[in-house]
């Protein structure tokens, strides 16, 4: 053991009387273990050779006790100090190693700064605990001693190597004691609920705090591909240039302000907001998704599948997106809609509507609904003025977005009754177009809520549908005429000529979904009067337009994740023209001309879809080919008596069933060229003459177990009818049928799909059965 310095000019230490055969050392007392020597003459024990402490014998005054009438430090920070002086050691072991991975030198400087840095921090964090009786759980311990240098080296050295060179693993003793001490540290040291202050020292900028989310935006700056494989993706996507204009509208996009594509690139530092980190994710996963079919993925020697790639993306997005805590900004409202486009491009409409629920929520919690903007802030200080987007086109967007899937879903819209802010910006003819959309589709939404409540009404209700369809005919006058005419896309065009086509078609498309959408409650109603026929006029006459220009964008793009919802809106049109034919009105008249012309429309409308299908195995497409070769016979019907397959001719069907999740079944019976009468009341079927449903002349109750019974032709009846009209039976689903044990047993009960399914496992997400009941005319 060490005594007072013999050489020093001091006199020497005083010694104290000790017990015979006392020979621990001050520092062995405290922690109550045996003092141990290897030698006899040692003059240091083991305990402090391991410890790096001061072995000094009682013999002599213990220079670490407590002054006389001052507090004794407290045990957990001596801990905290000697844990300091255990990473300080860990750093010098693995600071070298880095750099020898690294094979040059250009770090060293770096590396000795941080060093001198530890061993500072490890004076002034004692010095702290000494001089101040401060929350020895203050977050300063680990942001401003050797732990955050320690982290903060880790994760530079991570960064610099890349993620193929990331996977290196340390010595095992080295990466043991630096799990353990880590762990320990950042327990002991840093709460939850309190973030770390700047460091004060003069060389703390190579040290960048800790913050709260450090982790959170490590992880997805990893996961994002690097800014070569970015460049080359922005170049082949899209979907490049509408990620940036998103959330502006069409006249700030004109005058330039939005952000350029190319800007996707340059991902933000570690120090950025996690929301600003997730939005630039966001932007490069949905130019991934919307990759052509033909781009070589392998080429950018990313080391993942583009699959797995998007999957990776996906799950840390949710990261942030899903914390309450940081979507509180115009950055969170921004980072919904984009996921929300996302899920919906991916077939995952149910998804994308809870997600745009959550999106509406929080902006009317920030108060834009109401033209308040002193909530609405940023997170990033940084920002450039130029390029925020406005409160009004935002909310705007919010509402327009929430309102389209809930119309498609069947489902409530959440922004029932709320006005639209006026924007102050000039807007364009495709801005006052989408507005009016907007409006009109809450009031689409408000009359198939006004007819599920009360069906009785019907009549009312339907002048409540009139006057939405001269709101809609208002509203497409309001744009000049050539406007209305179908776009050439030309793939050689500049790509903001191209971008100005497509947009224009796309909202085209929308308006003649919400035609059809206003007047298919009607098509088939009450046929023998004529004063539903200009519903079913609105609607052949909406669904040839729309089919046209579906034909168009995909001819352009066969990827099926390229405006997706372009494919509901196209299967939704063909469905209303095939079920046109399935009865005919008093006044129509049905010209073959007409009828070859909607076959050929029908039928390459199915090859484009299964082109789809082929090409980028979408389940979507594959099974709207099967739903349109069901339903086509109803068209060929009327053209003859027979379906021309190949060479041989094949006898039209004479029923075709439907089996829509959470609905039920539906049978469709052709129309035959005999006499037929339905029954008023026979085996489970009535008829509605007056019904809100009209021409859905029969409608089956009973349960899934008897959907696929067959029904009762009324062939079989006497009085005659008219012999060229189908009906429609319904066979509700029976809520009751998933909990009886035979339904296990029975295999005609399929077992329904979650509600929540994506796009893989349930491609139709409930469209169809929303369009299914406006005929029905009861909710889904």
């Amino acid at each position: 053991m060490s005594g007072p310095g013999e050489q020093s000019s001091e006199p020497p230490a005083k010694r104290r009387k000790v017990r015979k055969g006392t020979r621990s050392c001050w520092e062995c007392r405290r922690r109550k273990i045996k003092c141990q020597f290897n030698k006899p003459e040692d003059a240091i024990c083991i305990g402090c050779k391991q410890r790096g402490t001061t072995c000094r014998s009682q013999e002599f005054a213990d220079d670490g006790a407590a002054e006389p009438g001052h507090k004794s430090e407290p045990p957990l920070a001596r801990r905290l100090d000697r844990l300091e002086q255990m990473m300080e050691r860990l750093v010098d072991r693995i600071v070298p190693d880095e750099a020898d991975m690294q094979g040059t030198s250009s770090n060293q400087p770096q590396v000795e700064a941080r060093r001198s840095l530890s061993g500072s921090f490890q004076g002034e964090a004692s010095a702290e605990h000494r001089e101040s009786s401060a929350d020895a759980l203050d977050t300063t311990a680990a942001s401003e001693g050797p732990i955050a240098a320690l982290l903060s080296m880790r994760h530079e050295s991570v960064h610099r190597r890349g993620p193929s060179e990331s996977r290196h693993i340390p010595t095992p003793a080295s990466t043991s004691v630096l799990e353990f001490a880590t762990s320990t540290a950042t327990a002991a040291v840093t709460p939850p609920e309190r973030t770390s202050r700047p460091l004060k020292k003069s060389g703390s900028a190579l040290l960048p705090p800790l913050n709260k989310h450090f982790w959170v935006c490590n992880t997805l700056r990893n996961v994002v591909p690097s800014q070569a494989a970015v460049d080359a993706i922005l170049t082949a996507s899209p979907g490049a240039p509408y990620v940036v204009a998103m959330c502006y509208s069409d006249a700030e996009r004109r005058i330039g302000r939005p952000e350029s594509p190319s800007s996707v690139s340059n991902t933000p530092t570690l120090t950025a907001h996690p929301l600003i980190l997730a939005k630039r994710a966001l932007q490069v996963l949905i130019c991934i998704q919307q990759l052509p079919p033909e781009f070589d993925w392998d080429a950018l020697e990313i080391g993942a599948a583009i699959n797995d790639t998007m999957n990776r993306l996906t799950t840390t997005v949710t990261l942030v997106t899903s914390n309450d805590e940081l979507i509180g900004y115009a950055e969170g409202i921004e980072c919904l809609i984009l996921q929300g486009f996302y899920q919906a491009n991916g077939g995952n409409l149910r998804k994308a509507w809870i997600t745009a629920r959550r999106a509406l929520s929080l902006a009317q919690m920030i108060g834009i609904d109401k033209g308040h903007s002193a909530a609405f802030r940023s997170c990033d200080p940084n920002i450039n003025i130029h390029h925020r987007t406005s409160p009004a086109v935002l909310w705007s967007k919010v509402v327009s977005w929430e309102r389209c899937l809930s119309l498609l879903l069947g489902l409530p819209i959440g922004s029932q009754g709320i006005v639209l802010p006026t924007i102050a910006d000039p807007d364009s003819p495709m801005d006052r177009l989408e507005r009016s959309h907007t409006a009109l589709s809450a009031r689409i939404g408000e009359r198939n809520a006004s007819h599920q409540r009360d069906p009785a009404r019907h009549l009312s209700i339907y002048a409540l549908t009139q006057e939405i369809d001269l709101e809609l005919e208002a509203t497409a006058r309001d744009v000049p005429p050539e406007w209305w005419d179908q776009p050439h896309l030309d793939v050689s065009a500049p790509q903001n000529l191209l971008w100005d086509a497509i947009g224009k078609m796309l909202a085209q498309i929308h308006h003649f979904t919400l035609v059809l959408l206003l007047h298919v409650p009607y098509m088939l109603r009450d046929i023998d009067s004529p004063r539903y026929d200009y519903s079913k006029t609105a609607c052949t006459t909406a669904a040839r337009d729309l089919l046209s220009r579906f034909l168009i964008i995909r001819k352009h793009s066969v990827s099926a994740y390229v405006h997706h919802l372009v494919d509901y809106a196209g299967l939704i049109a063909s469905m209303t023209l095939c079920l046109s034919y399935l009865s005919k009105r008093r006044s129509e008249v049905w010209e073959h001309d007409k009828i070859r012309q909607d076959i050929l429309l029908l039928d390459n409308t199915k090859s484009r879809m299964d082109l789809v299908a082929h090409v980028s195995g979408d389940r979507l497409s594959r099974e709207a080919v099967c739903v349109i070769d069901q339903l086509t016979p109803l068209v060929r019907k009327a053209a003859g008596d027979t379906v021309i397959q190949g060479e041989t001719q094949v006898e039209t069907p004479r029923a075709v069933h439907f089996n829509v999740p959470f609905m039920g079944a539906i049978s469709i019976t052709m129309p035959c060229g005999t006499s037929m009468s339905p029954p008023e009341w026979q085996g489970g079927h009535r008829r509605h003459p007056s019904s809100a449903t009209g021409a859905l002349e029969r409608m089956a109750i009973g349960s899934p177990t008897q959907q696929h019974r067959p029904v009762r032709s009324s062939i079989e009846t006497d009085t005659p009818v008219r012999t060229d009209i189908g009906f429609l039976n319904f066979a509700p689903y029976d809520d009751r049928a998933p909990l009886r044990p035979s339904a296990i047993e029975n295999p005609v009960v399929e077992q329904q799909t979650d509600l929540l399914a994506d796009g893989e496992e349930w491609a139709l997400q409930g469209v169809d059965a929303a369009f299914w009941s406006l005929l029905e005319g009861s909710g889904v």
